[in-house]
């Protein structure tokens, strides 16, 4: 947890701009993604699956965040309501919506939050 911590206290204070999160939803957890379209910077880490955490958890970052954006799937949009009444410009897109090679790599979570932030 100190691990995580502090690396994303680091990649808040390096940003200038506002990020761009991406999120990859899971069942049981989720992958969070914050990609700096400025500096091209990029920083994940998973937590736990609750839409009420992980919105305190991006709150506390202490950073402006642009936008939020996650692809549509079984979770439905009660994490897309409740990230925009904590405040947050939240977009559900279809997973169709952007091209990934997946010959590049291999298919990973924390690639999947990536890329949907770089792509949107």
């Amino acid at each position: 947890m100190v691990k995580k911590t502090t690396r994303i206290s680091r990649f808040a204070a390096a940003v200038e701009d506002q990020p761009v999160v991406g999120l990859d939803v899971h069942k049981k957890t989720y992958s969070v993604a914050l990609f700096s379209k400025e500096d091209g910077l990029v920083e994940s880490y998973t937590c736990s699956a609750g839409e009420t955490t992980l919105a305190h958890q991006l709150a506390e970052l202490g950073i402006n965040i642009e936008h939020i954006v996650y692809e549509s799937g079984p979770t439905g949009f009660a994490l897309s309501r409740i990230l925009t009444d904590a405040g947050f410009d939240v977009s559900v897109i279809a997973p169709h919506a952007f091209h990934v090679d997946t010959r590049r790599r291999p298919r990973m979570t924390s690639v999947d939050g990536s890329c949907i932030a770089r792509h949107f």
